[in-house]
């Protein structure tokens, strides 16, 4: 836990085995925490500052993310391979009850998900591309190839934009939710992972992995603005008004980056053994 006035680790907490991923209710009072070696997800209380407990999902979960309503979460079990061992699905944790209440099958090997402003679909990377899925259902609508090696994915406060990087290609691409098409790829740092945006729609932040930047670019004609040199490894990160969060796994550092300046303002470590790979403002 970082202070965001001060930048300063303040204290930590411990999860399960090889946490993963992390995402927040819409009210902030509870953060979920995938386990990828415990095949569960932890469940944190903000306010009172512990973890309250624990669910079962499927095997090696990576990504997850929360509806925009705050009444379910859903987990990509991302599973050993993508091969006939690995997994297919995705876990749904209603968060009134915090059990699994669902298991939709969406494709080889599920890594990150983004549900869109209206919580009537959730876009799941894969290993055979994006799953488009309709939650009231939990179907695959859609299925957009071309994107094996997907990671990250955000969708745009509007709904209009799904935005997806490809860490094979080092681009983002850019998918038009009406047409289910890509109307836009851009280059961006070498083996991107994740991809923020801001509240306001207007810019979009990828993180590269293995070139130690971060790629800003604009939401209205997907030009590259700038790129961002930050710490070793960079890959979580989270966008608020003021400030871009990007976690750098190989520094054990979670960075601040002042939206305005573009330029990094603060820098927490987090201690010799963290290998931080997600980062969420709560």
């Amino acid at each position: 836990m970082i202070d965001t006035s001060t930048h300063r680790l303040v204290a930590s907490v411990k999860a399960g085995s090889n946490p993963y991923g992390i995402a927040r209710t819409p009210d902030g009072h509870k953060l979920y925490i995938t386990n990828s070696g415990a095949s569960n997800v932890s469940v944190f209380d903000t306010r009172r500052g512990t973890i309250t407990g624990s669910v079962k999902v499927g095997l090696y979960p990576h990504g997850v993310a929360v509806s925009p309503g705050g009444h379910h979460v859903y987990v990509a079990d991302t599973g050993p391979d993508t091969g006939a061992g690995g997994s297919r699905s995705v876990s749904v944790i209603d968060t009134r009850t915090d059990k699994t209440t669902a298991t939709w099958q969406v494709g080889p090997a599920p890594h990150a998900l983004a549900a869109a402003p209206d919580g009537r679909t959730l876009y799941v990377t894969c290993a055979d591309g994006l799953a488009v899925v309709d939650t009231g259902h939990g179907a695959v609508r859609h299925r957009l190839t071309g994107q094996a090696r997907a990671r990250g994915v955000a969708v745009h406060p509007d709904g209009r934009h799904v935005y997806v990087v490809d860490t094979g290609q080092d681009t983002l691409s850019v998918i038009d939710t009406r047409r289910h098409r890509v109307t836009a790829r851009v280059r961006v740092g070498r083996t991107p992972w994740q991809v923020a945006v801001a509240p306001d729609g207007s810019r979009v932040y990828v993180t590269g992995a293995n070139d130690d930047t971060v790629t800003v670019i604009d939401a209205a004609n997907h030009r590259v603005v700038a790129r961002v040199t930050v710490d070793h490894v960079p890959t979580g990160i989270t966008a608020t008004a003021h400030t871009v969060w990007v976690s750098a796994n190989a520094s054990s550092t979670v960075l601040a980056i002042d939206a305005r300046t573009l330029k990094v303002v603060g820098r927490a470590p987090l201690g010799i053994s963290s290998q931080p790979s997600g980062v969420v403002v709560a």
